[in-house]
């Protein structure tokens, strides 16, 4: 059974339609990933799978999320499948934080969320255990003061693994995440996708990744789907299609990336 399954899902604005009926289903600890160039849709479709487009957008299809039917509900009848079936990582992490919020706070509401969810009572020490705990599962050095910071005072690759601390804490079956490395530097970017890549796996998570970055895609997904003006124009495994791509675009894409790695290494 598919942990998300999409049919003809379409997306419209004010004055247009911005995605165009894509259907795809992601399997439980399956990774898939969305790509394309910026405007192609991609955001917009994966943000359709847990009911968060902005004001303004209209979604209509099915989207049957851990078997719940996405499309047409209400925000209420939403909440309880974010966290626990599927959960967030955006492009920036100053959207997902409360910079108005202590980050040991932050880190304690999915916590304390679950652990209401699975029956369970949390103790202050507990509650403390489990948010250094996920701090170590993300790599955070210097936890305690961690805790106590605000977001501005920390640094951005910080802030990401915070995010992603606090998305895995829900105990989601499905990771989405958005373009989650492109506001970060390149050392940050590569240390990021590696704890992506462990994490997943390690929990044993779906994974729905969306980016405009073919090797990233190509090193963190098994399938992959193609993207340009809001339709889905090739997708199949990812070695296949980034190694024998048969659209135009698709080629397009491919030799933009070819050429910009020829040329990063031709700079080192």
């Amino acid at each position: 059974m598919s942990l998300l399954e999409v049919s003809n899902l379409r997306v419209h604005g004010p004055a247009r339609t911005l995605v165009h009926g894509i259907s795809f289903s992601v399997a439980p600890g399956e990774r898939l990933g969305l790509v394309g160039e910026s405007g192609s849709g991609k955001s917009l479709t994966a943000m359709s799978v847990v009911g968060l487009l902005a004001h303004g957008l209209r979604a209509e299809g099915s989207v049957l999320l851990g078997g719940h039917q996405v499309i047409g509900q209400p925000d209420r009848a939403l909440v309880p499948l974010r966290g626990s079936v599927a959960a967030v990582v955006f492009q920036d992490p100053r959207s997902a934080l409360d910079p108005l919020m202590r980050l040991g706070e932050q880190l304690a509401q999915p916590i304390r969320r679950r652990a209401r969810r699975e029956g369970r009572t949390l103790s202050s020490a507990e509650l403390r255990a489990e948010q250094l705990r996920w701090l170590d599962r993300v790599s955070i050095a210097e936890p305690e003061r961690i805790l106590h910071s605000w977001p501005h005072e920390v640094s951005g690759g910080q802030r990401q693994r915070i995010a992603i601390a606090m998305a895995l804490a829900c105990g989601p079956r499905l990771l989405i995440a958005d373009e989650p490395t492109t506001a970060l530097d390149v050392t940050t970017q590569a240390e990021v996708l590696e704890l992506l890549d462990d994490l997943a796996r390690d929990e044993g998570l779906a994974l729905l990744f969306i980016s405009h970055d073919l090797p990233v895609v190509a090193r963190i997904t098994e399938r992959v789907i193609v993207m340009q003006h809001g339709r889905a124009v090739e997708e199949g495994p990812v070695n296949q299609v980034f190694s024998y791509p048969q659209d135009g675009y698709t080629r397009g894409l491919v030799a933009a990336a070819r050429q910009l790695e020829l040329a990063v290494r031709g700079m080192r």
